[in-house]
């Protein structure tokens, strides 16, 4: 089985950053790949609760995930098993504080069947990262939120 990991750096604090993963009006603002056009999240954030997420993407309409959660420790880890449609892979995000206000995030994902199901997740992870990235990164998000 194949895996992928992600490390991005985000420039506010660490309970601000795990907000934007446990909030599904925060998800929504951020989650999905940069032809996303819009996300809608239906989440009970709690072990053993769950969560939808449907996407619209330019070119190819809606595509939806469903997870369930395994762990949840705030504001350090959350972990959950994610339904992709054509596999279950199992995700692991950690939330590490770093100098000043900004937070190491570090996402593991694996499980993938196949390099391709691998390298398209790992491309729209790593937009949804930069997304986020940009809002942290807009006046006053850090102190908003």
């Amino acid at each position: 089985m194949r895996s992928i990991q992600i490390t991005r750096v985000f420039d506010a604090p660490r309970p601000v950053v795990f907000r934007y993963w446990s909030d599904p009006r925060k998800l929504e603002q951020w989650s999905g790949c940069k032809d996303s056009t819009g996300c809608a999240v239906e989440m009970d954030f709690r072990v053993g609760g769950g969560f939808t997420q449907k996407m619209q993407i330019a070119g190819h309409g809606e595509f939806s995930i469903k997870g369930t959660y395994e762990e949840i420790v705030e504001p350090e880890r959350i972990s959950y098993r994610v339904d992709l449609g054509f596999a279950v892979t199992r995700v692991m995000i950690e939330f590490f504080e770093e100098a000043g206000d900004r937070t190491r995030v570090v996402l593991d994902q694996d499980g993938f069947p196949d390099q391709f199901l691998c390298d398209t997740v790992s491309q729209g992870t790593t937009e949804s990262f930069e997304k986020l990235a940009a809002l942290f990164a807009s006046a006053g998000v850090a102190a908003r939120s």
